[in-house]
C-alpha cells in the first residue's frame, strides 16, 4: 500500500451523480482512474484497495467485477510463464467522459450584455437591494444611538431571568 504515493482522491461529478454504481463502486473506480493517468491502465491489488478502504478482500473483489459487469473497467490478466497462476492483473478504466479526457471549454458566452440586463428578473433585483441596503443604514443608525446613550445608573441585573436571586 506504501507505494500508491495517494494523497487524497477526487471523485469527478459524473461518477460522483452516476446512480448505477454504489457509494465504495465510485471510490474505487476513482481511485483506478486516479492511477490509470499516466499509463491508461493500473495494477492494483484487492489487498490493497481493502486495506485503504477498510474492507474485506472478498467485498473488493465483489466491487471490481461489479464494475467490469457495469462495464467501467476491463480486468486483464497476466499470467505467469508456463502456469495458470495470476502474476499482475490490469485494471483498464473504460472512457465514459470523466476527467481522463480533456477538459472541453465552455462556448463563449455574449459578454457585452450590461450585467443589469442579464439579471434583472433575478430575486435579488434592485428592489430587494435596495431593501437590504436601508435596514443596514437603520441598523448603523439605531448602534450609533446607542452608543450616545448614558448608561451609567442604569440596573443591568433586571435583564436576567431570575434577577431577584442575584441579591
Amino acid at each position: 500500500m506504501s507505494n500508491l504515493n495517494l494523497k487524497g482522491i477526487w471523485i469527478p461529478i459524473e461518477i460522483l451523480t452516476d446512480e448505477k454504481l454504489s457509494d465504495k463502486e465510485k471510490i474505487i473506480y476513482s481511485i483506478i482512474l486516479y492511477l490509470s493517468k499516466q499509463n491508461s491502465y493500473c495494477y492494483l491489488t484487492n489487498k490493497t484497495i481493502s486495506e485503504l478502504l477498510n474492507i474485506s478482500i472478498t467485498q473488493v473483489s465483489k466491487l471490481v467485477n461489479s464494475l467490469k459487469d457495469k462495464k467501467y473497467i476491463d480486468i486483464e490478466l497476466i499470467y505467469k510463464e508456463n502456469s495458470k497462476q495470476v502474476e499482475m492483473r490490469k485494471l483498464i478504466p473504460i472512457n465514459k467522459n470523466t476527467y481522463l479526457t480533456k477538459v472541453k471549454y465552455p462556448l463563449q458566452q455574449n459578454f457585452n450584455t450590461p450585467i443589469e440586463e442579464k439579471f434583472k428578473d433575478n430575486k435579488y433585483n434592485n428592489k430587494n437591494i435596495s431593501k437590504y441596503n436601508n435596514a443596514k443604514q437603520n441598523f448603523r443608525k439605531s448602534r450609533a444611538n446607542f452608543e450616545q446613550r448614558d448608561y451609567t445608573n442604569y440596573d443591568f441585573t433586571k435583564l436576567y431571568a431570575n434577577a431577584d436571586m442575584l441579591v
